[in-house]
C-alpha cells in the first residue's frame, strides 16, 4: 500500500490556487515591492520631483499668461491637472517596473515558487497605487503652498482624489499590460512616454480645450485624462460636473477590468 501523502505536502501542491491564497500572497508581495523602494530612497525622490517640477514650472512660468475661464487663480485648475497626469506618469513606472523584473528572471522565480500567479500582478500594481497615493499628497500639498484652495468642502474633496487613485490604479494596470507586451526595459520607458505624453498634454490637464483646434478638442474631450480632471475639479473648486463625475468613473472602471484581465491572462500564457 503506498503512503498516503503528508499534509504539508498536499498544501504545498494546493497553494497558489484561489481567493484564499490571493488575498495573503498578494499582502506579501506587496509589502516586498514597498520594503524595495523604501530601501531605495532615490526612487521616492525622483519620482516626487518631476510633478512638484510641473506645479512650479506651470504656476510662475507659464501660469501668467494662461486665463481659463471661471477661475480667477490659475493654481487652482492647475492643481487637479497636475494630480491627474502624476496618476497617469506614476502607473508608466509598472510597465518599466513588469519589464525589468522580465528581464532579470525574478518573475520566473516567483512562477517557480507555490505562489498564486495573480497576486504576483496584483502586488505590483497595489504597491505602485500605494506609491501614487504619496506622490499625490506631496503635490497637494506643494500646491497649497503655492496658493491651491479647496472650495467646495471635505467630502467632495476627498471624493475627487479618490476618483484620482481609481484613475491611477486603472493606469497602474494597463501599463502593467504594456510591460508584459513589450518585455524589455528599454521598450517600455519608450512606450510609456509615447502614450502618456499625448493623453496629458491633449487634454484639459493644463488649459481649457476650446483653445484647440477642433479636430483635436474632439480628441480631448473624450480622452480619460480630460473626464478625471474635470471631475476632480468639479469635486475641489465646485465646478458643474456635465457628467464629468461618472464619465470618469466609467473609463477608470473600464481600463481597470479590461487591462487586469488582459494582463492575467498574458502573464498565464508566459
Amino acid at each position: 500500500m503506498s503512503a498516503q501523502p503528508s499534509t504539508h505536502a498536499v498544501i504545498v501542491r494546493t497553494r497558489g490556487r484561489g481567493i484564499v491564497t490571493f488575498v495573503p500572497d498578494t499582502l506579501l508581495l506587496t509589502r516586498r515591492h514597498l520594503l524595495r523602494t523604501a530601501r531605495t530612497p532615490q526612487i521616492i525622490v525622483l519620482s516626487a520631483i518631476m510633478p512638484i517640477m510641473f506645479v512650479l514650472l506651470f504656476r510662475y512660468v507659464f501660469g501668467g499668461s494662461i486665463q481659463v475661464p471661471g477661475y480667477s487663480s490659475y493654481v487652482d485648475y492647475l492643481i487637479p491637472g497636475i494630480i491627474v497626469q502624476t496618476a497617469l506618469f506614476g502607473g508608466s513606472s509598472s510597465a518599466v517596473g513588469v519589464a525589468e523584473e522580465l528581464s532579470k528572471g525574478t518573475t520566473d522565480r516567483f512562477r517557480s515558487l507555490p505562489t498564486n500567479r495573480a497576486a504576483i500582478l496584483a502586488s505590483r500594481t497595489l504597491a505602485d497605487m500605494i506609491r501614487l497615493g504619496y506622490t499625490m499628497a506631496l503635490v497637494i500639498v506643494v500646491g497649497l503652498l503655492v496658493g491651491f484652495q479647496f472650495h467646495n468642502g471635505l467630502w467632495p474633496t476627498l471624493g475627487g482624489f479618490a476618483i484620482a487613485l481609481l484613475f491611477g490604479y486603472a493606469c497602474a494596470w494597463l501599463f502593467t499590460l504594456l510591460g508584459l507586451t513589450v518585455r524589455s526595459v528599454e521598450g517600455a520607458t519608450l512606450a510609456g512616454f509615447m502614450l502618456t505624453f499625448p493623453l496629458v498634454f491633449a487634454s484639459s490637464a493644463f488649459t481649457a480645450t476650446v483653445t484647440m483646434p477642433d479636430w483635436l478638442r474632439t480628441f480631448a474631450d473624450a480622452q480619460p485624462v480630460t473626464h478625471v480632471a474635470n471631475a476632480l475639479r468639479a469635486l475641489t473648486h465646485g465646478d458643474p460636473a456635465h457628467g464629468a463625475i461618472l464619465h470618469a468613473i466609467v473609463w477608470s472602471i473600464g481600463i481597470l477590468v479590461a487591462s487586469a484581465v488582459l494582463a492575467t491572462l498574458r502573464f498565464r500564457k508566459g
